[in-house]
This record gives C-alpha cells, sequence and structure tokens, in this order.
C-alpha cells in the first residue's frame, strides 16, 4: 500500500522473495539492468574494474554463490561478482549518502534507514526482500553481498559510505557484511568480526542486537575502527562522516536533521522528511532483529515505466554527502 507524508512524498512496500530459482522473470529483468548500469559506470576508471576477477579467485564462496546466480539471471558469473564491488571499486571518486538511525524500542531496538544510490531508479525497480539462509537481505536478485541484512542469529548490519583509503588486500566490504551475517553467532560476534578484519575500503557500519544497549556505529579504515555507542536509550545516527576516527569538516544537514529529531517522530517519517531524502535515495529499510520484522520500501515516483535514469561516472561527483 502506498504512503504518502505531510510533504507530498510517497513510497511503498517491495515484495518479499526467495533466492533461489525460478526466480520472478520481472525482477530478475530488473536486476539485469541494474548490474547493466553498474558495469557501465565501472568502464571509465580503468584496471581497477579487474578487482572483480581477482575477488572471484580469492573468495570462493562468494564466486560458487555468483556461478549459481549468473546461471539462473542468464549473465557473466565475474561481471555479476564484480557489479557486487561496486562500493569498493567506487571509494573515494564520489561523495555518497545513507542515513541511518539505530533507536531504543519497546520490543528491542529499531535500524531504519535510507540507502542511497545509483542509479536510483534501476535499484528502487529491482528492490526486494530476498530470504536467504542467514535470515533477510534488503536488496535485489543477484545481491551477493549485503548492504542491509537481518540475521536470524538476532542482529542486523548495514553500511553507509564514507571513504577512509583503500586496501586492495582487504576483504570487499558487501562480500565482508555477507560473510559476517552467514557465519556471525550473535550481535557480539558481529561486532567483533566488524571491528577486527582487513577491509578494502572505509565505512560505517551498524551493528544492532536483540536488546536495546546493543547498538553500535563502527567507524572502520581498512585497518583502523572505533566503535560509537549511544547514551543509554538515546538515539545513534549515521550519514556519510566519520565522528571518532576523524572530525567531520563540514556539517551534514542530514545528520543534524536526525540529531534533532530522533527518538521524537515516527523513524519512517524521519526518513522521508525532505531534509533527509536525497535525489538517490532508493530505498528504505526498517528492522527489527528481537522479532525478526523486516519492512523495505522505495520511492512511488521512481517506479513508473517512463521514469528512466542513465547515470554516468561523471555524473556521480553532483551527489553530497
Amino acid at each position: 500500500m502506498r504512503v504518502t507524508n505531510a510533504d507530498g512524498y510517497s513510497y511503498e512496500p517491495v515484495p518479499a522473495v526467495a533466492n533461489r530459482p525460478p526466480y520472478p522473470p520481472d525482477l530478475a529483468a530488473r536486476a539485469r539492468e541494474f548490474l547493466d548500469a553498474t558495469l557501465t559506470l565501472f568502464r571509465p576508471l580503468g584496471p581497477v574494474a579487474g578487482i572483480g576477477r581477482a575477488a572471484f579467485h580469492k573468495y570462493p564462496v562468494h564466486a560458487g554463490r555468483a556461478t549459481a546466480a549468473a546461471a539462473v539471471m542468464g549473465v557473466d558469473p565475474v561481471d555479476l561478482l564484480t557489479g557486487n564491488l561496486c562500493y569498493d571499486i567506487l571509494a573515494g571518486t564520489v561523495a555518497m549518502g545513507c542515513s541511518t538511525l539505530a533507536l531504543a524500542g519497546t520490543d528491542g531496538p529499531v535500524l531504519a534507514r535510507n540507502m542511497d544510490w545509483f542509479p536510483a531508479e534501476k535499484i528502487a525497480k529491482a528492490s526486494c526482500l530476498v530470504t536467504e539462509d542467514f535470515g533477510v537481505s534488503a536488496g535485489f536478485l543477484g545481491g551477493l553481498g549485503a548492504v542491509t541484512g537481518l540475521s536470524k542469529n538476532g542482529f542486523c548490519v548495514c553500511i553507509n559510505a564514507a571513504f577512509g583509503g583503500t586496501d586492495p588486500d582487504g576483504y570487499p566490504m558487501l562480500l565482508f557484511l555477507r560473510h559476517v551475517l552467514d557465519t556471525a553467532r550473535n550481535f557480539g560476534d558481529a561486532l567483533n568480526m566488524v571491528e577486527g578484519e582487513r577491509l578494502m575500503s572505509g565505512g560505517l557500519v551498524t551493528v544492532v542486537g536483540t536488546r536495546n544497549d546493543e547498538r553500535v556505529v563502527v567507524e572502520r579504515m581498512p585497518a583502523r575502527a572505533r566503535v560509537r555507542r549511544p547514551l543509554g536509550d538515546g538515539p545513534l545516527m549515521a550519514t556519510n562522516h566519520y565522528r571518532e576516527l576523524a572530525p567531520p569538516t563540514v556539517v551534514c544537514d542530514r545528520y543534524a536533521c536526525l540529531a534533532e529529531y530522533a527518538g521524537r517522530r515516527d523513524p519512517m517519517d524521519l526518513l522521508t522528511d525532505r531534509r533527509v531524502l536525497q535525489a538517490i535515495t532508493a530505498q528504505h529499510v526498517v528492522m527489527c532483529p528481537a522479532t525478526q520484522a523486516a519492512a523495505m520500501y522505495v520511492p512511488s515516483h521512481l517506479l513508473p515505466e517512463s521514469v528512466r535514469e542513465t547515470v554516468t561516472a561523471a555524473d556521480l561527483f553532483q551527489f553530497a554527502g
């Protein structure tokens, strides 16, 4: 059912699907369009996009999933894995988005976030809640990694972009978050993994468990980590700047809005505030590990067939964090 907020912004829920064939043909087609658009963005970057083939050989579990999914979707498995490295390949080339809240709740803490990425139209059309062995991924078919995921073991994770350097020998970010969802036994285990793994790229990883004191934002550079925690049951926020590892040098209006109203307004109402939304907002996600509830919504204005976005590498520099 479509929801419209007080500002006239509308959003609607996505379908839920199991990550096993046969895939719904319309969602598979949308996922291929998103993959094609992503690979097109990589071409002007030259050799950096070659990390996909190296990762295919380095991470056999992810390569196996890529091979199986690619056969069903009718794409090349290395291309599919490379598309899932978009966070690392584009790290540092653009200022990116995403706004995240980790809130205390009566039924346990809640993760609520906007996923801002590009091309937003193709992501919105491909979006679905994918049931995996580990739990639920808020993503799309062919999403080998994880951007936002809920584990059956009582925690959820998500990534906000922040540039903190690169390490080609580190674990690619989205594949790593999928590894955490696959293998962590509980919130504490997940937190230890997120703090300790050598990563290919920096970023802000929010981890939420089943108790209100299980809420953290882990500020990551490839080989460094700092953990931010809330004050008691107070809200915890993340946009796209380090706050412990490196003081922010600019004021983030989205962060200021979240800080002012978090805990005082409904999370979806706050995430769809015009001061928090961006032109590349593609998904809204709400998860509660204690109840294993997961919901994802996409902007209604991106869904009509008449809306078709083409994004080039040059276009990406317009998006401010």
